[in-house]
């Protein structure tokens, strides 16, 4: 995580922001089945492919957001609220643009000619959603390591299991909380979705293109009960 500064202080409000690949666990035993699992003759391009889509995801939400850990097939970035209160269109640009730039490294990929299994072309199957959350956090070393703890932290991790995937599929999304949609200023965009958790409870949010999909593809497909 980066250096405090007095405008992120321990304890604090900030934008909690996860992006997480879409397909990842079963892409990976794709190309494990594929390949064996000693690797022997060389690490497989899917992994390469993997580690260039992490890679343009993390360049491309800084310097907004500080990557606060990467969790396996997750970025896990955070803002202090200060900084991002009421840029909300500024912040769309730049998911968006994170988007693209998964988009671009996902169809090269696709394309390369380096490899031959059948697992690592089925790269294109591999998306990306992200979840935006506005709460409170504290930062606390656990160990050696730097974590961010709090009730908010843990609901906007329970969000990647969300029942959006499974009415959108792997279509691209963003899923904006209200509470973050509100200190963003978009409180007017998107989709209404609502998500229940026995332990977090009801979280309300906006489901918002990035992308790949239309806004009238996405409201459509949310609407079919």
């Amino acid at each position: 995580m980066a250096i405090p500064t007095q405008a992120d202080p321990v304890a604090g409000q900030r934008y909690l922001l996860l992006a997480d690949i879409s397909g990842y666990t079963a892409f990976l035993n794709g190309v494990e089945q594929a390949h064996g699992v000693d690797f022997s003759s060389g690490i497989p391009a899917g992994y390469e492919v993997v580690g260039a889509l992490l890679d343009a995801v993390v360049e491309g939400v800084q310097p907004a957001f500080d990557i606060a850990k990467l969790e396996g097939d997750a970025v896990f970035a955070v803002a202090p609220a200060e900084g991002l209160d009421g840029q909300g269109e500024a912040v769309l640009d730049r998911l968006r643009a994170v988007y693209r730039a998964f988009y671009v490294v996902r169809e090269h990929g696709k394309s390369a000619s380096d490899h031959i299994c059948t697992a690592c072309p089925v790269v294109g199957s591999l998306n990306l959603k992200m979840v935006l959350h506005r709460g409170q956090a504290v930062r606390q070393t656990v160990g050696s390591n730097p974590e961010l703890l709090g009730p908010a932290v843990n609901v906007a991790h329970r969000l990647l299991k969300n029942s959006i995937q499974s009415r959108l599929g792997y279509r691209a999304y963003l899923f904006v909380t209200d509470a973050a949609a509100a200190g963003l200023g978009l409180t007017g965009i998107g989709v209404e979705h609502l998500e229940d958790y026995p332990d977090a409870g009801q979280v309300q949010g906006r489901v918002i293109d990035v992308g790949e999909n239309s806004p009238e593809a996405v409201t459509q497909v949310l609407r079919v009960d």
